[in-house]
């Protein structure tokens, strides 16, 4: 996950189904997210494909710096479970 523009255009076209998730090591996440887009019939999947086009922009506008120190805790969407509270 060290290239910014690869995580920015992910989150812009696959954070419905959680491939960031799955980029930062958020397995988790990535499979709450696929399970609750199924269960909400993609409901769920759509409020995460806006949210994560919001952060797909955040990020490629970022600097390389910012994205440095942030870039394990970047994360939009339902869940949005922080990385303190996973195992």
């Amino acid at each position: 996950m060290d290239n910014k523009i690869l995580f920015g255009v992910m989150c812009i076209i696959f954070n419905a189904i959680g491939v960031p998730c799955f980029m930062q090591g958020q397995v988790k996440t990535g499979v709450i997210r696929i399970v609750l887009n199924v269960v909400t019939f993609g409901i769920i999947g759509l409020i995460n494909e806006i949210m994560g086009i919001i952060l797909g922009v955040k990020v490629l506008c970022m600097k390389d710096e910012d994205y440095a120190e942030k870039k394990m805790n970047l994360s939009m969407g339902v869940p949005n479970i922080p990385n303190a509270v996973q195992p």
